[in-house]
């Protein structure tokens, strides 16, 4: 259990106790199988909160209040690798000035763009579905992204000279911690979306698959920048399937 409080403190903002941890469950390779239980876990407490929430207010205000609490339990983690991401394909530089440029600390006006761009798409998504739906996207959507950057890690060399903490991620995944996080991320969607939710989780890591490649092209690899922009993106693509699905069936 260790592992998981560390992938918690590591992958959240919930507080963690320092008594919980030691030194080998903060290691990559304790964290990474208990990867597609924190994104359920953050789905979880988002679509329990929003579902509380929309007793009181008008879906459209739940449907933003449930992008804020996701933003704020993961921390904005992935959408700071998504913008440094766009940073760097924005500046059409060539590979080793692109990987200087995301690694710069400040965002660029490209950054801005996308989380804006991001954003809308994921609150236009999860406002047009209906609201027990809409919770149910909420609650499984995390798990898919965390399923997204497993697989970028096992999938991909890290794209960087250096190593430090992500390289270290990327040494470390197996393909036993990915069949682990595919396993939690259907059980999460079928939890929540029955069949439906399972068909746009494999629609999403298509989606995100694509994502992935092309990037591992553009840099031969991948950083921990764009481990969370390909998150970020299979999210975006698993709301999208959870819109469309249901109108396919009908």
């Amino acid at each position: 259990m260790r592992g998981l409080w560390a992938a918690l403190r590591f992958l959240t903002t919930i507080p963690v106790p320092e008594r919980w941890l030691d030194e080998a469950s903060l290691a990559p390779r304790a964290m990474l199988g208990w990867w597609g239980v924190v994104g359920g876990l953050i789905g979880a407490l988002a679509a329990a909160i929003v579902w509380v929430a929309h007793f009181r207010l008008p879906w459209s205000a739940c449907a933003a209040l449930g992008l804020v609490i996701s933003v704020v339990l993961s921390g904005g983690l992935h959408l700071d690798g998504f913008a440094d991401t766009c940073d760097g394909m924005g500046a059409r530089a060539p590979r080793e000035r692109a990987l200087a440029i995301m690694k710069d600390a400040r965002i660029g006006a490209f950054g801005v763009i996308g989380i804006v761009c991001l954003l809308l798409l994921k609150f236009g998504l999860l406002a047009g579905l209906a609201p027990s739906r809409g919770i149910a996207a909420l609650g499984c959507v995390p798990a898919a992204g965390r399923l997204a950057q497993v697989w970028v890690l096992h999938r991909y060399n890290y794209a960087r000279a250096e190593g430090g903490m992500a390289g270290a991620f990327f040494a470390a995944t197996t393909r036993g911690h990915l069949v682990v996080t595919a396993l939690v991320a259907i059980a999460v969607a079928f939890a929540w979306s029955q069949l439906p939710g399972v068909t746009a989780l494999a629609w999403a890591m298509g989606w995100g698959g694509l994502s992935a490649a092309w990037i591992a092209h553009w840099l031969q690899g991948h950083t921990g920048d764009t481990v969370g922009a390909v998150s970020e993106l299979t999210e975006v693509a698993m709301l999208l399937g959870l819109a469309i699905i249901p109108e396919i069936g009908a």
